[in-house]
């Protein structure tokens, strides 16, 4: 008679689903989980890698913030030219899709990009114009009935000094007085006798100042002409993009980085949409309301209100600040009637036109939207500010897309549970 080979001893081998299971002698943990064990070793290798370079980072921080500001200081240029592609973008994709769309060849076809890129330029262009023609006028006469206003205060107080110049001599310490006349004397001695060294300094500022200047201007026309290249081929771009991420993140990783991308492209989309229609929404409202209660700089101060309100929360009260100052030129108490309809307005703004026009198509609710622009101006000044909120969009938007996976795969799992159960049973009945 054949005997049947049995598993040695340690070794359990069960079939399930037409898998086998193989249980290691020493403490029957499963081969199974070996993978997870892999893993948790490879994420403890990268903490421990990356912890060592904080390390680093911590014991030459000098060196290393020299290098990244090296490095940020090349890159700046296409960083820029990204940001102004991305915000021509907005206006020349939906000019794309007017622009003959039922042609699929032909000239019309050919000159659908170029025509709609020179078009998008031309609007912003148009818009800056006109914004720069209606605030730059009023400002220029609010400084200048300013600065007359603070000749006749420094005038009237000179005079008031002359008046009562020897009372105040007379009232004060004379060692006080002579002290102040020798360091008076010798600043200007000082200031004398470096005159040349002066000189120096002062060429030296200007031409750092140059410098400075003339690299700005080089790293516009950069950033402009890398826009432009982006724009024209954009297409391609994206493919290049697509193709890059494929061939050096696992698969798994790289639709993770598809799909967050495309969330911060429609968070970051409809958040600058959203705000440039509230900004001229609140700008417009600001110049009529003001024309009908009589205020001066109606107009002037409308478009100041509403190029700073692309900041959101507290971006149209900084354009509502130099619109008091410009109308308390002209008068006081209406200056004072400005600031009330300004807090009755952005009333309004805050609980009815902000809400349907921006919080609705980033998805945030207030408190997230104060809370992102707070933080983001703390740690990053106005561009903080601007881009706080459609950074907390996206990253809430992954973080809900993530909780709902996780969830549909734990239903998944316990519904498959619950399936190979039953059949267990079904099994031992039979």
């Amino acid at each position: 008679m054949r005997r049947t080979a049995t598993p040695f001893r340690g070794v359990s081998m069960a079939r399930s689903h037409g898998r086998i299971r193989r249980w290691n002698m020493p403490n029957g943990t499963m081969d199974d989980k070996q993978p997870s064990v892999r893993r948790s070793a490879t994420l403890l290798a990268l903490a421990a890698f990356f912890a060592f370079l904080a390390a680093l980072g911590v014991m030459y921080s000098q060196q290393v913030l020299a290098a990244i500001g090296a490095v940020w200081a090349a890159f700046f240029p296409l960083v820029l030219g990204c940001v102004i592609a991305f915000l021509v973008n907005l206006i020349m994709g939906r000019l794309e899709r007017v622009y003959f769309p039922s042609t699929k060849a032909g000239p019309l076809a050919a000159s659908r990009r170029p025509v709609c890129l020179a078009a998008s330029f031309a609007i912003i262009a148009i818009v800056i114009a006109v914004i720069v023609n209606l605030v730059l006028p009023e400002m220029k006469a609010s400084a200048g009935i300013i600065q007359q206003g603070a000749v006749l205060v420094l005038e009237d107080f000179y005079q008031w000094a002359q008046d009562d110049l020897d009372m105040l001599l007379a009232s004060l310490d004379t060692t006080a007085v002579e002290n102040i006349e020798h360091s008076f004397a010798d600043f200007m001695a000082t200031l004398s006798s470096g005159d040349s060294s002066s000189l120096m300094n002062m060429v030296k500022s200007v031409f750092s100042t140059a410098t400075s200047i003339a690299h700005n201007v080089f790293s516009f026309i950069v950033a402009l002409v890398f826009s432009l290249y982006i724009l024209l081929d954009k297409d391609r771009v994206f493919r290049g993009l697509d193709t890059f991420v494929e061939m050096t993140v696992p698969a798994r990783f790289a639709a993770t980085l598809r799909h967050a991308g495309h969330v911060a492209n429609q968070a970051f989309s409809r958040f600058i949409t959203g705000q440039c229609i509230e900004a001229v929404i609140l700008g417009t409202l600001c110049a009529v309301g003001m024309a009908v209660f009589g205020m001066p700089y109606a107009v002037a101060v409308g478009a100041c209100v509403g190029l700073t309100a692309l900041v959101p929360v507290f971006g149209a009260w900084l354009g509502g600040a130099i619109g008091f100052l410009m109308i308390l030129t002209v008068d006081p108490m209406q200056a004072v009637w400005f600031v009330v309809f300004l807090v009755v307005l952005q009333q309004l703004e805050s609980h009815l036109i902000y809400p349907n026009v921006v919080g609705a198509s980033v998805g945030l609710p207030g408190i997230w939207v104060f809370a992102a622009v707070l933080v983001g101006g703390a740690l990053f000044g106005v561009v903080g500010m601007f881009l706080g909120v459609p950074t907390v969009a996206t990253l809430r938007t992954l973080a809900i897309d993530r909780a709902a996976e996780v969830r549909a795969r734990r239903k998944e799992l316990a519904a498959k549970q619950a399936a190979e159960e039953a059949e267990a049973r079904e099994t031992s009945g039979a």
